[in-house]
């Protein structure tokens, strides 16, 4: 058990939601999960029921929601009086907004990072639709905005290809196709899937690859966001096409499987700034700081 964790489970009785709390921590709605369960088998006991939509803290859960607060208003405490003792005090802020598939999956690890590397840089990250996301940079509201598979074409901003998510078949962990851990895209023929709405940038860039490979699609249930689209492979609803960072951890805890195509597939992963917009040291330290990431990895390859 750790700060962190005792953090979470602060956070997500605060909010009663996974999705917030996943935010509030950089994580997965999958990793807050996982470590409520690592905090209950400490506990050895439930530390909350759902009832009515609502999280209601079992009698032990409530002992160890006080204490868990005091704990993490404690930490915080002491951080601050540790900054103020080193005068480390916030230099300025760098603010990002994104859909949410690359905020979670993608950036998050990145921000823990820069993090680290630079503790007086606050970052504030936003997760939008896809349009917001490009309103929010245009209109100065955020510094940089990160995007999938579609390039945006404005003379006023800056587009950046900074990665290659892999894209593969995501299936109900009791699904087997033998002992293959690949499968050739024209096997997506045969099976029930659940994609995004036609509408988002995501749906229409593997449509367009599918179609140009002649492959026909039986599609059951759209949905906008991916951990619904997970929740619904889960309860064996159908099948999906997902980025790998997004469901690895899933498929190490049993909850879905993933297999690879023969061909791989890749969504590009795109930055955007203001051209013309003065950025402050912090701002493009962040800057500098992704688009080294982008040639470490360019170069690893």
């Amino acid at each position: 058990m750790n700060i962190e964790t005792l953090k979470m489970f602060k956070d997500l009785i605060d909010t009663q939601n996974f999705t917030k709390t996943a935010e509030l921590n950089f994580v997965t709605q999958s990793a807050v999960s996982q470590h409520m369960k690592k905090l209950e088998i400490i506990f050895k006991t439930k530390l909350f029921l759902k009832k009515n939509e609502k999280l209601e803290l079992t009698e032990i859960g409530k002992i160890v929601y006080q204490y868990s607060s005091d704990i993490v208003s404690k930490y915080s405490e002491m951080l601050e009086k540790v900054n103020l003792n080193f005068n480390r005090s916030i230099l300025g802020e760098v603010r990002i907004s994104s859909i949410y598939s690359v905020g979670i999956y993608y950036l998050r690890n990145y921000i823990r990072e820069f993090i680290s590397l630079n503790p007086n840089i606050k970052i504030s990250l936003n997760y939008m639709e896809w349009d917001e996301v490009i309103e929010k940079v245009i209109k100065g509201d955020a510094d940089f905005g990160f995007l999938a598979c579609k390039s945006v074409n404005d003379h006023n901003l800056s587009s950046i290809p900074v990665a290659d998510e892999e894209l593969v078949l995501v299936a109900p962990v009791s699904f087997k196709i033998g002992e293959k851990n690949q499968v050739p895209l024209s096997y997506i023929s045969s099976l029930k899937l659940v994609f995004f709405e036609k509408n988002t940038p995501s749906r229409k860039f593997i449509d367009n690859i599918l179609k140009k490979s002649n492959v026909k699609l039986n599609i059951t249930m759209e949905l906008n966001n991916i951990d619904t689209i997970k929740a619904a492979v889960m309860s064996n609803t159908g099948f999906s096409i997902l980025p790998l960072n997004s469901v690895i951890e899933d498929e190490k805890n049993s909850r879905l499987k993933f297999y690879r195509f023969t061909t791989p597939l890749y969504r590009p992963v795109y930055m955007i700034y203001c051209k013309r917009k003065k950025f402050s040291k912090e701002v493009n330290r962040f800057l500098n700081f992704i688009l080294s990431k982008k040639k470490e990895k360019n170069y690893n390859e």
